[in-house]
């Protein structure tokens, strides 16, 4: 799509990169760039600034203002839902599709209900490649920075996808961790939401499947067992301790790239090495305090499934805060596992009364508080136990993000421990 000298509309901006990215890009290639968002360039922090800099004109509104009705090209955010468009509106390409449009380059897609960002990290890791899309760095950034030739792993969103559908982009592989639900309130429904993950089926002739996956031909499987990855001669791969990540489901995810790292010849010597190289990413069951008890972030575990993976990571004496913005998510497994596991659980939130009572009619300890840092005041578990933030629900009722959910955590933690909390994000 040539964007030389037409009117091109960023419409969603966002703080995290992928609005700036879109608007620069749109730039280098000579459009003239408007930006359109629902808040002041001056509330997005520094990517707010970068425009600001760069001049472009802003203004306040949605699909009703008269920018919208009068762009050559519209730009979108994933982040806006399909109910959001008008029925009639100007051409249409998400930035993930620009960007595939320009590269040209080898490129595996990652995707999945849970676990997608870690696993096309270890992706990228085993494969040697360059990381972006959804929480990584934007795509559109990336193929500019890296160049369109440049490998990479892609991961991305179910609203990704769906911005995608027009365009079946192609793929030499494709990794899907598995699927549950999630984003009803943006997909309408779960058919909804599954049919833009699979579309990527048909998209990539390489395919590593995990749970909930429609059945399809796939490379051949590297499996986990108590302490090896092992192929299916029963040769060794790699060992368990070689990933450095807790939790069953990151070393069952860790074995579908395995199988992904393999079917694209990568030296079956390299991936133990390759494999230690691994780190957690922050709010991904990382430990950000040790004290009286440990404190891990699992902030970006925003649905139950997710939040039940965290808490069977966790040995031992265990207390888990679960809560957050409701994206339509049915609270019945996640009661049940956590009174299973023994563990206290203390609410926040919107969903905390309805996770509350989900949990107690489950025979669960649970005590409702308002906010987290109320919760964190209100802990009280045996010396040497775990306290877990592993919400399984989306942070944006009271916090703008799950990365400052999972700082405040942190913060409220170390403030635990006589050191001064910082201030509720």
């Amino acid at each position: 799509m040539n964007l030389a000298g037409r009117e091109v509309l960023i419409w969603g901006f966002g703080r995290h990169g992928g609005g700036l990215a879109a608007a620069r890009f749109a730039a280098a290639e000579g459009a003239r760039v408007r930006i359109l968002d629902r808040q002041p360039a001056a509330a997005l922090g520094s990517d707010g600034e970068q425009a600001e800099l760069a001049g472009w004109p802003w203004a306040l509104g949605g699909a009703e203002h008269p920018w919208f009705a009068t762009a050559e090209i519209i730009i979108p955010s994933p982040a806006i839902p399909p109910r959001a468009w008008p029925a009639q509106h100007p051409p249409v390409i998400s930035p993930e599709a620009l960007a595939l449009v320009h590269h040209h380059g080898p490129r595996v897609a990652v995707t999945g209900t849970k676990g997608k960002s870690t696993t096309a990290r270890i992706l990228g890791e085993l494969l040697g490649w360059t990381v972006a899309g959804n929480s990584n760095e934007p795509l559109l950034a990336a193929v500019a920075r890296c160049g369109s030739a440049a490998p990479l792993v892609i991961e991305l969103s179910s609203f990704q996808l769906q911005y995608l559908q027009p365009h079946a982009p192609r793929f030499d592989a494709a990794l899907i961790t598995n699927l549950a639900q999630d984003h009803l309130d943006w997909h309408g429904d779960i058919a909804a939401y599954h049919a833009a993950k699979i579309a990527l089926l048909e998209w990539a002739p390489l395919l590593a499947l995990g749970p909930g996956c429609p059945a399809r031909a796939t490379v051949s499987a590297v499996t986990i067992t108590a302490e090896t990855y092992v192929d299916a001669t029963g040769a060794v791969i790699a060992r368990r301790q070689d990933l450095g990540l807790l939790g069953q489901h990151n070393a069952e995810n860790a074995a579908l790239a395995l199988s992904l790292a393999i079917a694209l010849a990568v030296p079956r010597a390299e991936l133990p090495t390759r494999l230690r190289q691994v780190r957690p990413l922050p709010h991904r069951l990382q430990t950000v305090h040790q004290g009286q008890w440990t404190w891990i972030d699992d902030s970006i575990a925003t649905t139950p499934e997710s939040a039940l993976a965290g808490i069977a990571a966790v040995k031992g004496p265990l207390l888990v805060i679960l809560g957050g913005a409701d994206k339509g998510a049915d609270w019945t497994l996640l009661a049940a596992g956590v009174t299973a596991r023994g563990a206290q659980v203390l609410t926040i939130g919107y969903t905390g009364p309805a996770l509350a009572a989900a949990i107690g009619a489950a025979g669960g300890a649970v005590t409702a508080c308002d906010d987290l840092a109320t919760a964190v005041q209100r802990i009280d578990l045996a010396p040497g136990g775990t306290v877990l933030l592993s919400p399984a629900c989306s942070s944006l009722d009271q916090f703008t993000s799950f990365e400052a959910r999972g700082d405040t955590f942190a913060a409220l933690a170390r403030g635990r421990d006589g050191l001064r909390p910082q201030a509720h994000a």
